[in-house]
């Protein structure tokens, strides 16, 4: 598939504003012919790369990645954040990772679904560029992903059903799931919670349906039926708000501990402290009592939204567990915005089930999507504590966003068993809805 066909997301806009976040906090792994490449570059003390150490280091028999300098930034990254092979040799000469982040692509039928990564800040920000003026940098970079590669695989199950089997459907078919939940997002006539919450309804009904016969016109038919009844259930914005359960609440704290990780080459170097650090922290997430524990944060985050409103650090208080349990005044049209576009965005470039999600079902991946509101809305609720006030901030929303969204389907702590069995066990005893009527106060 040389030239597949692309799937943009028609609501984002993104360039690259040089804050080096992703040089910074991403480990670049490489193939051959590119190691063979920069190898060739001839990089020497005068371009300003230490020969102290190897530009590429070897992780296992025939993988490699991009070293990193002292302060974990990418051995290419210079003192103004910009990368040295682009200065030099120009962007093509790049890896393909570092050329192809912030995007994803993802199969979908006879064509490639294309997302983006929210930990970009400019991404989160909306900034530059609208993402459908960039289809020829695209194309040509898509081809490039998918190679030699087979990309016309099978659509992700919509659900296994323990009695008559797994549940999927043709791509045409899997692709009306899709387009039924970008509607229900773009509805803003209601509050995002309440949006959610419809979606997670008609879910349920979706998970206690085959499929084997519900095809075509009888499938749209069907997710209209689901559709109107989930909005019938729930009409307007007064949201029922039910406090979670003490299981659900653990299950969901440490949920937030596992997505608030930011495993960089730095904490990497710094040894048993810093996993001994996590561990301890572990404990607290478990308990839910005293001060959260301040985790390794992100780069990008803190210098595109710093830590405080006035960017004092110094200011920043303390944050207890009990303090974020009350009511932040989080239904505010901005953010709302912003929930609506990153949904539809992981929606529309198929980034929450499937190849891009653990090889999740279509309930499952997005059972894990639905948790990323409340998580987004915690941390929210933990940075505007600690910096002194009583009411989530847009910029509150975006900073959490940006880290959380840097572990959504990359993570391999998210992506093992008990975490995604504890998603299942969330869903099943109706916690995800509760979570998300709760931390959307």
């Amino acid at each position: 598939m040389a030239n597949p066909t692309l799937k943009l997301p028609v609501i984002q806009n993104w360039s690259c504003h040089n804050c080096g976040g992703c040089c910074r906090e991403h480990l670049i792994e490489i193939t051959e012919e590119e190691k063979r490449r920069i190898e060739q570059q001839g990089w020497q003390v005068s371009d300003g790369i230490s020969m102290e150490r190897p530009v590429i280091q070897k992780i296992a028999h025939g993988r490699y990645r991009l070293a990193h300098q002292d302060d974990g930034a990418c051995v290419f990254l210079d003192e103004q954040g910009l990368c040295r092979i682009h200065a030099k040799f120009g962007e093509p000469a790049k890896p393909l990772a570092c050329r192809v982040y912030p995007y994803a692509y993802h199969p979908a039928g006879n064509r490639l679904a294309v997302s983006l990564r929210f930990s970009c800040p400019s991404v989160v920000q909306n900034l530059g560029q609208p993402v459908m003026e960039q289809a020829g940098t695209l194309q040509n970079l898509g081809s490039q992903v998918v190679a030699e590669k087979k990309t016309e695989t099978a659509a992700p199950l919509i659900h296994r059903d323990s009695q008559h089997g797994p549940q999927q459907t043709e791509w045409s078919d899997f692709h009306r799931f899709l387009e039924a939940m970008d509607a229900a997002f773009a509805d803003d006539t209601v509050h995002f919670a309440v949006r959610l919450m419809r979606v997670l309804s008609w879910m349920d009904l979706v998970a206690q349906s085959q499929f084997q016969t519900i095809r075509g016109a009888k499938l749209d038919d069907f997710l209209e039926l689901v559709s109107n009844a989930s909005v019938k259930a729930q009409p307007d914005n007064e949201l029922p708000v039910h406090r979670p359960s003490r299981m659900g609440r653990v299950m969901f704290r440490l949920m937030t501990a596992q997505f608030a990780r930011h495993d960089t080459e730095a904490a990497v170097r710094a040894g048993l402290g810093h996993r001994f650090g996590l561990l301890t922290a572990a404990l607290k997430f478990t308990t839910g009592l005293g001060t959260i524990p301040v985790l390794n944060g992100s780069a990008s985050v803190a210098k595109a939204f710093g830590s405080t409103d006035d960017g004092d650090s110094t200011s920043r208080q303390t944050a207890r567990f009990a303090a974020v349990e009350r009511e932040f005044f989080c239904r505010q049209p901005e953010i709302d915005e912003l929930l609506s576009r990153y949904f539809r965005v992981k929606i529309q470039g198929i980034h929450f089930c499937g190849p891009a999600h653990y090889n999740t079902t279509l309930i499952d991946g997005f059972h894990s999507l639905a948790l990323v509101y409340p998580v987004v809305m915690w941390w929210s609720r933990v940075r505007a504590v600690r910096n002194g006030r009583s009411m989530v901030t847009l910029t509150d929303v975006q900073a959490a966003l940006a880290t959380v969204d840097h572990n959504f389907g990359y993570s391999p702590a998210l992506g093992n068993y008990s975490a995604l069995h504890r998603v299942s066990l969330l869903a099943k005893l109706k916690q995800i809805t509760a979570l998300v009527g709760w931390y959307s106060r």
